[in-house]
């Protein structure tokens, strides 16, 4: 205490020991609260993040059934006057693995049907029914056995004019052993053994 009574105080504030370390903790408080806001303003509350979409499966295309079976083989037809060897090979493929897996169907079915309607134990409303079946068999198989022939020339005419002799020979071969002889000059039957002796280098022996 002075004299006249005057009191000085003196007045310690609190000061930082380091300027610089508070400096930094106040920029890294600024840029949390900076990316806390652009987060809120850029992602909705309860927005769930956005699933790609899977993408739906393709389904197979261009299969031979009995709807389209003498569409594709006239459409063969039609390639083949073109001289386009690619589509017809692929069409063809398809045509002759089709025929065949249903006529080896239909004539296991058939022995099972001809078998049951000659047994005395089987009910005649039962034989009936079979009769019936048999007769749509007794159709369908001449014209898948047909359609299979065809399937055969042609794969062996394509492979021909490709140039792959050994695929050739292998359905030409099946289709006179398939299809019946005749002596008719302009048969398939007898155009399948002229292209076949030619790939053997045969043609006119026999």
């Amino acid at each position: 205490m002075s004299k006249g009574g005057t009191v000085h105080m003196k007045l310690d504030f609190p000061r930082f020991r380091h300027p610089g370390r508070a400096a930094v903790l106040s920029a890294v408080v600024v840029l949390l609260v900076a990316a806390f806001f652009f987060s809120g303003l850029f992602c909705p509350v309860g927005a769930t993040p956005e699933k790609k979409a899977k993408p739906a499966a393709q389904k197979e295309s261009g299969a031979i059934n009995d709807a389209n079976l003498q569409a594709s083989l006239k459409q063969v037809e039609e390639l083949l006057k073109k001289n386009e060897y690619v589509t017809s090979l692929r069409t063809s493929l398809k045509i002759h693995d089709y025929t065949k897996e249903v006529l080896a169907t239909a004539k296991v079915i058939k022995g099972h049907y001809e078998k049951a309607v000659n047994d005395p134990a089987v009910p005649t409303k039962d034989k009936e029914q079979l009769y019936l079946k048999l007769k749509g068999l007794n159709q369908l198989i001449p014209r898948y056995t047909t359609a299979y022939e065809a399937s055969l020339y042609n794969l062996g005419y394509i492979y021909a004019r490709r140039n792959e002799s050994d695929r050739a020979r292998k359905y030409l071969t099946e289709y006179l052993q398939t299809t019946p002889f005749t002596t008719s000059r302009d048969s398939k039957w007898m155009k399948a053994k002229t292209l076949l002796l030619e790939l053997y280098s045969l043609e006119g022996e026999f």
